[in-house]
């Protein structure tokens, strides 16, 4: 390499292989070098999906493979108080836990004791012949009404002191005279299940750091951290059949979903949500937030007597056509239905999954003060005062984006072109290059019909006539059979909590006969153009969520959660103190976790716990409940995947072309929840702590 200067002109640098470059230039390092070409193969999305597919791979490997377990026990035994069972149990060197897993008979009175009780206790033995019990052991209550539940237990029996012994078994009583049906199996599994919430902690931050930071999309965000999450359970317990997996996704969502997007699928074609959009607009006098005031209100008495996932199925279509047709930008407007929809679905006992689930224990059922009407009546104050505060905050938030924006489909476009021909190669061939050309002559098309029409001018004009005349019913057939159909399904749903018992049909059931009854009538034809309206990502996104939920229920977490409640309530003093801590407890818990969590596996988890708490603390369980619902249901406005009508909207806006964050949405929602919770908080205080209203 050899250096120039001539006068006061730039010292120069000759290469052999570039030529002449400046000093500057010469200083620079040299990128062409190996260990630079390496380096810049290391780039961010690569590493993401390095680091991912080292986890799922991980998983995969630990799945499945093969390893060797001691298990036993009974399928079916009877045992009364004077014939204890004696179980003889065997463990790995490796694995000191024994995980028992225990189901029983009703225990109806009189024929057994009130209460009945069940025992299993673990006794080890140096020679075989002389066995001491190893404390504690484990006591289980009979219910007398429910069927078979299994029940779980883990003995740990890695302490050195018990190294000596060699000799395992079980022995397991009943302070039953009669005889006790039950079953009995164990396996030994790792002593590190004791740290199995940790891990499952560990696995829901996995998936929302993937959801939250758009590594992945949420749907291969919910398929990785559910298969994740069995890993781990296979390793701390036995791995799941291919079955047992699939009986974790709740098919009736899923089933709900389906047969709803179908029968909404059809019926866009009939011109139906243009129009109610105009109607809705024209009932609005142009007003935009008369439009959200009335949208909002339907939406969430709609939702108190009917599933908010169908509630949202039905309104979100219509409300990204009304949009379209005045230029506004829809998101705002469908964040709020869905957080309507989720305040409107608390007021009654059928508007929300964790209400049925509340409403439908049988210690509930059995509570003289909680039916329907007082459900409702204790419930419905605290939901108007937070949809009040909620719609002045949602007015506070959106007051500058919800304005008339004639342009705002343009601009999108304008931004796709843009994107589109950034990632077209300016080096390639002569076809990209004239592709680039004209991509950017038509956004320059665009661009001069955004400057000459500007937006003040025009949306300050909406001739409601023209768009009348503009936006009709244009299949008036297809529309009569498809409001015919609507109609039937979604009386249906209405009267289902009152005809269950005569009617075996779930709601899933319901919608997915709709939707073959739907797709006669309808005559069509080619079914590929009806399946393009199903939103399939949204349904593999809640098949998973649906798992990793589950398996995060396995692994113990919503019961520590609960666990936890319980015992910080133990702790405070008796009276209305403790009643006001267990409420606002009870709330705030409930509401954070069903942010994050999805909320079912949790009430379902949480209505057991809040009922033993009344019985046990001397509390009455209505406002207990009251506060449950509360936070279950409001609980889910806080994140995207709170709730099941927050997926569903924000995945119909996606396949709009308008794809609502998880970021966006939760710059609105957590503080939605907040002060929801907080107004249902007051008002639990002061109606049922100040004044004993229960």
């Amino acid at each position: 390499m050899a250096h120039y200067s001539a006068g006061h002109a730039p010292e120069v640098v000759y290469d052999e292989t570039v030529g002449l470059l400046s000093k500057e230039e010469a200083a620079k390092p040299d990128h062409s070098a190996w260990y630079w070409r390496i380096a810049d193969q290391f780039t961010f999305e690569r590493i993401k999906i390095l680091l991912i597919l080292l986890a799922l791979l991980t998983s995969i490997v630990v799945f499945s493979l093969k390893r060797v377990e001691h298990d036993g026990g009974f399928n079916l035994v009877a045992t009364r108080a004077e014939e204890p069972l004696i179980v003889p149990a065997a463990m790995a060197a490796n694995r000191r836990v024994l995980e028992t897993i225990l189901s029983v008979q009703p225990a109806p009175t009189p024929q057994f004791p009130s209460p009945t009780t069940v025992s299993v206790c673990v006794q080890a033995s140096t020679s075989g012949f002389l066995w001491n019990t190893i404390d504690p052991c484990w006591q289980v209550v009979a219910d007398p009404q429910l069927e078979l539940v299994e029940m779980h237990h883990d003995f740990f029996l890695d302490d050195p002191e018990l190294d000596p012994y060699t000799d395992w078994r079980f022995m397991i009583t009943t302070n039953s005279p009669s005889s006790l049906a039950l079953t009995f199996h164990y396996r030994d599994i790792f002593p590190f299940v004791r740290y199995q919430v940790v891990m499952g902690a560990l696995v829901l931050v996995l998936v929302y750091v993937l959801i939250v930071f758009e590594l992945v999309h949420r749907t291969i965000a919910a398929l990785i951290g559910s298969f994740v999450c069995i890993g781990v359970y296979s390793v701390l317990h036995a791995r799941p059949t291919f079955f047992g997996v699939i009986s974790w996704i709740d098919f009736e969502t899923v089933g709900l979903l389906f047969g709803m997007m179908i029968m909404v699928g059809i019926f866009s074609n009939t011109g139906f949500f243009e129009f109610s959009a105009v109607k809705a607009y024209k009932l609005s006098r142009g007003n935009l937030w008369h439009l959200t005031l009335i949208l909002c209100t339907f939406t969430a008495v709609v939702s108190a007597f009917l599933d908010n996932v169908t509630t949202i199925l039905l309104l979100a279509p219509v409300t990204i056509r009304l949009c379209r047709v005045i230029g506004v930008p829809p998101e705002p407007l469908l964040i709020a239905e869905v957080m309507f929809s989720n305040i409107g679905g608390t007021a009654t006992p059928i508007g929300d999954p964790p209400n049925i689930i509340i409403v439908n224990d049988p210690r509930v059922i059995a509570h003289p003060d909680i039916t329907f009407a007082t459900f409702t009546l204790h419930v419905t104050p605290g939901i108007l005062l937070s949809a009040v505060v909620v719609f002045f905050y949602l007015y506070y938030q959106f007051k500058r984006t919800m304005k008339q924006q004639p342009h705002h489909s343009k601009y999108k476009e304008v931004d796709i072109w843009r994107r589109t021909s950034s990632a077209i190669n300016p080096n390639g061939g002569e076809e990209e290059r004239r592709v680039r050309e004209q991509l950017e002559s038509y956004i320059k098309v665009l661009q001069d019909e955004i400057e000459s029409k500007p937006e003040d001018d025009s949306a300050q004009h909406l001739d409601i006539a023209e768009m009348e005349e503009k936006y009709q019913i244009h299949d008036r057939p297809l529309f009569i059979s498809s409001v015919t159909v609507l109609s039937v399904v979604v009386l249906f749903f209405f009267l289902h909590s009152w005809i269950e018992h005569q009617v075996e049909l779930s709601l899933a059931w319901i919608a997915i006969m709709g939707a073959m009854v739907h797709l006669v009538v309808s005559g069509i034809r080619e079914i590929e153009h009806v399946l393009e309206k199903v939103e399939f990502s949204t349904l593999i996104f809640f098949a998973g969520l649906f798992v990793l939920m589950r398996g995060l229920e396995e692994l113990g977490v919503m019961e520590f959660v609960g666990d936890q409640v319980a015992h910080l309530i133990g702790q405070v003093a008796p009276g209305r103190t403790r009643l006001m801590c267990a409420i606002l407890l009870i709330i705030w818990v409930s509401a954070i976790v069903s942010a994050f969590i999805d909320n079912i596996p949790y009430t379902t988890a949480m209505v057991p716990i809040v009922a033993n708490l009344a019985e046990q603390l001397d509390l009455p369980l209505a406002p207990l409940i009251w506060a449950l619902t509360y936070g279950t249901c409001l609980g889910g406005n806080g994140t995207l995947i709170g709730a099941s009508a927050n997926v569903v909207a924000c995945g119909l806006a996606e396949q709009q072309g308008y794809p609502i964050s998880f970021n966006y949405f939760i710059r609105t929602g957590f503080p939605v929840m907040l002060l929801s919770v907080s107004v249902c908080t007051m008002y639990l205080l002061l109606t049922h702590v100040l004044i004993p209203w229960y």
